[in-house]
């Protein structure tokens, strides 16, 4: 209980700024984020082949 109660207080506060950029911005920028983690965690476990760079441009 106390681990959480640490999390929980230790999380991420965001400038005024910040939080006025992601609401306006908020479904496209969450779908472009949500992608990039799904395709960093595909490549991370080995679940998607990484191309070597002389293959990229054929």
């Amino acid at each position: 209980m106390q681990k959480a109660k640490d999390m929980y207080q230790k999380k991420i506060r965001f400038p005024e700024d910040v939080c006025k950029a992601i609401q306006a911005n908020g479904d496209l920028e969450c779908r472009k984020f949500n992608t990039e983690i799904i395709y960093q965690l595909r490549k991370v476990y080995g679940l998607i082949e990484s191309k070597s760079p002389s293959c990229a441009n054929n």
